[in-house]
């Protein structure tokens, strides 16, 4: 799901008001899923943390078409829009949507949902853990029905990732790792294990890698990725949090979009390699602990 720049501003101002007047006591329980669904792990269709262009996909997808969306802990509506607010304008990239103040500075938010907002929710306050909200749809920017939800802290200037607050569902299938890719401006060329290639100027390297979790095709981001060049780490990044730093969102090592994607897939370095053989080893693990390793050992040549 994207999220346009006028969605982000709307949403900061609003949550940084609300939250500092909340006034709601924190639930002991653990939250439930949002949608209780069959086969919810096979339904997982995107993942925190992963490449949406040009920017972070800040929670997770529940492909869903016309199910209960329902409130994941006790807490307050703060703020809920729909299309039909404002017939004239054009949705956001979020659709309808609803966000709930969990306490503690704990939100959660709900997008995509079917038009024609739940009977008494533009007046009610309290919310209860499990009650109906809405029911999810393909509204805003979507490309097909399902649930974008979004767990934040800190009155909305830090998301987190939803598989840290919920039930864990079933994962058994590691990440599967592609081919490395150096990029050359629009052009592109793969380099497998034994290759030789030939390099002028330092270029971008990167690695495509998919987590496919219980479904087969599906086209998941991942949790953890590690790269080691040479011996040496390069690189080390999870997926727990990202956090407006300035104008930036950033995760949790301090590192920008840009710094962790290039092309939509996951950036190792530039191509400043010395002429002979070079390795690296890509390391790539889901939230639920499933690794795969890779390892490229492959010959530059120097063009000078």
């Amino acid at each position: 799901m994207y999220i346009y720049r006028k969605d982000w501003i709307v949403y900061i101002l609003f949550l940084v008001f609300f939250g500092f007047f909340s006034k709601i006591t924190p639930e002991e329980s653990n939250f439930i899923w949002p949608i209780d669904t069959d086969s919810i792990e096979q339904k997982l269709t995107s993942v925190f943390g992963e490449s949406r262009g040009d920017h972070f996909h800040n929670g997770l997808d529940i492909s869903s078409d016309n199910e209960p969306i329902r409130s994941i802990g006790n807490g307050n509506i703060i703020y809920s829009r729909y299309n039909s607010d404002h017939p004239f304008e054009g949705e956001f990239g979020s659709g309808n949507c609803v966000w709930i103040n969990h306490g503690k500075k704990t939100l959660s938010a709900y997008y995509h949902m079917k038009n024609g907002r739940q009977d008494g929710l533009l007046n009610k306050t309290s919310i209860k853990k499990g009650e109906v909200i809405g029911r999810s749809g393909n509204t805003g920017h979507s490309s097909g029905s399902h649930l974008h939800f979004v767990i934040a802290r800190d009155n909305g200037r830090k998301i987190i990732n939803p598989f840290s607050v919920l039930t864990p569902v079933v994962d058994s299938k590691p990440p599967q790792i592609g081919p490395l890719i150096l990029s050359i401006g629009e052009n592109y060329t793969y380099i497998n294990d034994g290759d030789n290639i030939r390099v002028s100027k330092p270029f971008p390297i990167t690695v495509q890698i998919l987590d496919t979790g219980e479904k087969k095709g599906q086209r998941r981001g991942i949790f953890e990725v590690e790269f080691t060049i040479n011996g040496k780490t390069k690189k080390k990044n999870q997926f727990n949090e990202i956090e407006l730093s300035g104008r930036y969102w950033k995760n949790e090592s301090g590192l920008k979009f840009d710094e962790l994607y290039f092309n939509g897939n996951y950036y190792i370095t530039e191509s400043n390699f010395e002429s002979g053989n070079n390795t690296i080893i890509v390391k790539a693990t889901d939230y639920n602990g499933n690794s795969s390793v890779k390892s490229f050992t492959f010959n530059v040549s120097r063009i000078k």
